[in-house]
């Protein structure tokens, strides 16, 4: 038996809004979607609360877990 996908909040706007052009983690220049800090697979929606704008390299360390999740949300937490 196949279990369905949760449904997942899709919000451009609030996409849109957290889209910068710098790396909200180190500064350097930042381009494309930002990250979600709860997974959209672990049930992350698209709020300003898990967005951030990261480059790539804060990225791919955000998903290697050398940037922990928690100094996402404080660095959020200051913007919001």
């Amino acid at each position: 038996m196949m279990v369905p996908k949760p449904k997942r909040i899709v919000d451009k706007r609030a996409i849109k809004n957290a889209r910068k052009d710098y790396c909200e983690y180190c500064g350097c220049r930042a381009y494309g979607e930002p990250h979600h800090i709860k997974t959209v697979g672990s049930g992350g929606d698209d709020v300003p609360e898990n967005l951030i704008q990261l480059c790539g390299e804060c990225h791919v360390k955000a998903h290697t877990g050398e940037i922990s999740k928690d100094e996402f949300r404080e660095i959020v937490g200051r913007r919001e």
